[in-house]
């Protein structure tokens, strides 16, 4: 008789990537459609994965809730789960942890509306069960597709680039996101939802938030990044390096400098970053590999509103 085969999910961190509590003045308020005292609410699921080791896997659930016309969040919720690859996404696995997601960013979503003075008569977003069962399908068929494209990120060996930390490389890599973050969900002098659109066609939405956690690491110890992870991150660094250097770098400027960006930093900021993008593109083309995200260029002044 076959031994049962045990599966092990463990909650590793919960993060609240932001928090947004809607004006009356908001584009997306105004255009909603809702009668008088309705609301409009919509719960947004998205993941990505890694591969630590043959029966080990990083999985990454963002959840997004949307509730105009009071205020949105997104939370991520990482787990780590050892099991088989063929039974990672069984109801009794996925589910499981699909749940807990979902619930983290419901309670994450409450508390903030309570701590921004928002009332809320209600204690759920979604159908729970039915929310959790109608992600499998979709889930599974991505997980297929990222494999069938070789972009699933394995840690079995080790990371194509590795950067240590320094002040050159933690200004490059806090740079980048503190400018991202600012035109994509932060500063609403940007039309956020046309932005976020249109850059996560360029760098898929979870990979973005994943790239962005490791590189964060850096100011701990010296991390690795993939080759797939390595060129996304370069796309996020000549999208930041282009905006500051272009017409959008008015509109950037009060918020960045407040958090630490000052007009010196982004100088150097500039001048380490586009020597990086030069010495990664050389290693690149050295490299042989191909990565369609990676080989496109992109004008973000253009791109971005």
């Amino acid at each position: 008789m076959q031994e049962p085969i045990n599966v092990e999910v463990d909650v590793i961190k919960q993060v609240f990537l932001w928090f947004l509590p809607y004006q009356p003045t908001d584009p997306e308020a105004l255009n909603s459609n809702n009668e008088v005292g309705k609301l409009n609410a919509n719960v947004r699921h998205s993941f990505d994965i890694v591969n630590v080791d043959n029966n080990q896997w990083i999985i990454y659930i963002d959840i997004e809730i949307n509730i105009i016309p009071l205020a949105k969040i997104k939370v991520r919720t990482t787990f780590n789960v050892k099991c088989p690859e063929e039974l990672l996404f069984e109801a009794e696995v996925i589910d499981t942890i699909n749940k807990n997601a979902l619930q983290t960013a419901e309670k994450g979503f409450f508390q903030e509306c309570k701590a921004h003075n928002i009332k809320t008569n209600f204690t759920k977003t979604v159908n729970e069960e039915e929310f959790v069962s109608s992600l499998r399908d979709n889930m599974v068929y991505q997980f297929n597709d990222r494999k069938k494209h070789n972009s699933i990120i394995s840690l079995k060996n080790k990371g194509a680039y590795s950067l240590t930390k320094g002040n050159d490389m933690l200004l490059i890599t806090q740079g980048t996101f503190i400018i991202l973050d600012n035109v994509l969900h932060a500063n609403k002098l940007f039309n956020l939802v046309h932005n976020q659109q249109v850059f996560h066609n360029a760098v898929p939405e979870p990979m973005y938030y994943t790239i962005k956690f490791i590189c964060m690491d850096l100011i701990e110890k010296k991390i690795d990044l993939s080759l797939l992870h390595a060129a996304l991150f370069q796309i996020c660094l000549e999208c930041a390096i282009q905006l500051l250097l272009d017409r959008h770098a008015q509109t950037l400027q009060p918020a960045i400098i407040e958090v630490g960006l000052t007009p010196d930093k982004q100088k150097l900021f500039i001048e380490y970053g586009s020597s990086t993008l030069l010495q990664f593109r050389n290693d690149y083309k050295a490299s042989g590999s191909k990565i369609e995200n990676f080989e496109a260029r992109y004008d973000w002044n253009s791109l971005i509103e």
